[in-house]
């Protein structure tokens, strides 16, 4: 599906760079990469800053990373848990399809183990049946296409709907990849053995409490492990995902029937509940091709086995609790984090699985209106900042300025919450019972699933709904959408390290502000720069233009694979390019707004240093490095400032500190 480019939290590491000595901690695996005593700011800027926050906290349990942002987040979740414990404690007393009530019994129906078990896997044996009872690989195409088309699992084939790159008007059916377990990045890498491990352990599991032998469940894991891996020979990476060129590609219904040539299209369709389709957007051709060659019925026993797990993967946290186990211990030893007790682990997954709900009791409790007038009037600071910066780049020709500025002109802002929940009025009617009434999670689950299915596939012929949010107001992040060109700022990160009313202008440029003019750069980075004023995949570019645009990525993605980090470890500046660009343009804005008092600065990039502490274990940085498009946060820092002139007058760095980066070799685009 089509990527948002976001700001940043879900994986974040802390690595060193700018020639200061750093190693890992020894705190059960947990890494900070801090030098041993806290450096001064022109050799070390996030060191500086951040020595003494990072060495003093505490990895929060059930989290994979401690960081600032994570902080904002267990601030907003505790808010959320006491609404919740709230809700709980008068279950019973709701009215039938309020948010109280289904939180509430949602909850209940977490904890209630002896329900879990009880109820088991039937409620998911329908589609197990229909999968291994296929008798060709026809059947098992249709098997897998119609539970897709009933709650929304995949597993070999994947059609879904989402806005058209290419019109951003109206939706259309994508062809998406296939699930890999790993990924590619962990599939191709023999360095990643351990994670290799850990997934077939957990793939062994599952097959065992599915009632296989152990010999049996081994030998089946080791097939699907195979498969996946054949698949990513074929895949495209991480970073490739990010080129239009090769991703997103639109082919007719012949064309994909080509790709899969040895199963029926037209029922396969029918059971994706896309009947007449004959346009499509495949988002990984190479996959696709790979998938017809393995759709053979030699690897029909293999392709039910793959389909089977995954499903049992993919539901094992709403199953009974030894599927849950075998889950948590799973992503323990991915993430290398200790996993909570039962009925804390619940409470964020109630908030996770009725976010919505949570939204509109959260806004109307815990955020002032004030912040968002305060972010709306320092975004249209930071619009005009960007409206002259393109007036003043050297390399882009007057034709193509006029279209930046019309795509600047054209921009929407969303802040704080939505101004209408109409787009996820069809979670409505969702009913959530507890076990204490008959339901069960599985089943509250499943309920959930098809009505978001049914609603996915109830947008096709739709107008494209323009109002829609891709993440909820209690979110710490933000996020640019390049098909709307539009960037949102939920309510989560307008507080914390992010913003503080009470603060500073310069403290809160180099937070908000920051965020704000990231957003804004994504619209105008690697990928946000592919799609024009109307959110449509549409070169606007001068060929000139675009090819300067092209030859300054280079130096960035060239400059950022310099740094040195320990251990073998790189950044891989093609994966990271987009957000890179978007940082150093970010902080170049900012910078310039908080003028050139070297007080007021300081403040701001400290402020901007602070915004990216973190530390966390070894595992997710080897997640990170791999297969998240956002640099770790000591680089997000130390790369970044030391390409910033103003930070040069504010801390008086010289040649021979640890931050001098000579002004020849720093980069920029915005």
């Amino acid at each position: 599906m089509r990527r948002i480019l976001a700001f940043t939290l879900a994986l974040l590491l802390a690595l060193g760079c700018c020639g200061t000595a750093l190693a890992a901690g020894d705190d059960g695996g947990v890494v900070d990469f801090l030098p041993e005593t806290k450096p001064a700011p022109e050799d070390d800027l996030y060191g500086a800053v951040n020595f003494d926050a990072v060495k003093a906290a505490e990895m929060p349990a059930g989290y994979s990373m401690w960081s600032a942002a994570v902080v904002n987040d267990l601030e907003i979740s505790e808010e959320l848990n006491e609404m919740l414990d709230e809700y709980v404690a008068n279950a019973g007393t709701w009215e039938k399809g309020t948010p109280e009530q289904k939180i509430a019994d949602l909850y209940l129906s977490y904890v209630d183990e002896a329900s879990r078990d009880a109820v088991g896997i039937e409620p998911l044996r329908p589609y197990l049946d229909a999968i291994n009872g296929a008798s060709n690989v026809q059947e098992y195409a249709e098997a897998i296409a119609s539970m897709k088309g009933d709650i929304g699992y995949v597993s070999l084939l994947d059609f879904g709907v989402d806005v058209d790159v290419y019109d951003s008007t109206r939706y259309a059916v994508y062809a998406s990849p296939a699930d890999l377990g790993l990924g590619k990045a962990y599939l191709e890498d023999e360095s990643m053995s351990f994670y290799w491990d850990a997934y077939k352990t957990l793939l062994t599991r599952l097959f065992t409490l599915y009632g296989l032998s152990e010999a049996e469940a081994a030998e089946k894991t080791e097939a699907i492990f195979d498969l996946q891996t054949k698949l990513a020979a074929s895949s495209l990476s991480e970073a490739e995902l990010y080129d239009y060129s090769k991703a997103y590609l639109p082919k007719t219904l012949d064309e994909v029937a080509a790709l899969l040539p040895t199963i029926d299209m037209a029922p396969v369709l029918e059971a994706f509940k896309f009947s007449g389709i004959d346009q499509f957007l495949v988002v990984d051709v190479g996959q696709l091709e790979a998938v017809g060659q393995v759709l053979t019925e030699e690897n029909l026993q293999v392709l039910k086995d793959f389909s089977t797990a995954t499903l049992l993967k993919d539901m094992s946290s709403w199953l009974g609790m030894d599927y849950r186990q075998a889950y948590v211990d799973y992503t323990a030893a991915m993430n290398g984090v200790t996993p909570r007790p039962l009925a804390e682990a619940s409470k964020d997954s109630v908030k996770s699985d009725l976010e919505w709900d949570f939204a509109k009791l959260y806004v109307a409790k815990y955020f002032p209106e004030e912040s968002k007038q305060y972010v709306l009037d320092m975004t249209g600071e930071i619009v005009d900042w960007f409206d002259h910066r393109i007036d003043q780049l050297d390399w882009m020709g007057d034709e193509t300025k006029a279209a930046a500025k019309k795509k600047l002109d054209t921009l929407t802002v969303k802040i704080g919450y939505p101004d209408s929940y109409d787009f996820v009025a069809y979670l409505d009617d969702v009913e959530y019972v507890s076990p204490a009434d008959g339901g069960s999670l599985i089943e509250n689950r499943l309920a959930a699933c098809r009505a978001s299915s049914a609603y996915s596939c109830s947008l096709l012929g739709q107008p494209v709904d323009k109002t829609a949010w891709s993440m909820t107001p209690q979110t710490v992040n933000a996020y640019y959408d390049p098909t709307a060109n539009e960037i949102v700022f939920p309510a989560g990160i307008i507080r914390g390290v992010f913003y503080d009313p009470d603060a500073s202008r310069a403290f809160n440029l180099g937070g908000i502000g920051d965020t704000i003019a990231h957003e804004l750069t994504h619209a105008f980075d690697s990928s946000g720069a592919q799609f024009d004023e109307n959110g449509n995949l549409n070169m606007w570019w001068t060929e000139e233009d675009y090819a300067n645009f092209t030859a300054l990525q280079q130096d960035v993605i060239d400059y950022y694979e310099a740094f040195p980090l320990p251990d073998g470890l790189a950044i891989d500046g093609e994966l990271t390019l987009g957000e890179n660009i978007a940082d150093l343009g970010a902080l170049h804005c900012v910078a310039e707004l908080c003028g050139s008092d070297p007080e007021a600065l300081r403040e701001m990039f400290d402020a901007y240093a602070a915004s990216w502490a973190e530390k966390a274990p070894r595992a997710n940085y080897d997640y990170q490095l791999r297969m998240d498009p956002h640099a770790p946060g000591v680089t997000r820092t130390n790369a970044v400032v030391s390409s910033t002139d103003a930070f040069y007058e504010a801390y008086d760095v010289q040649e021979g500190d640890g931050m001098y980066v000579a002004p020849e070799d720093r980069v920029g685009i915005w």
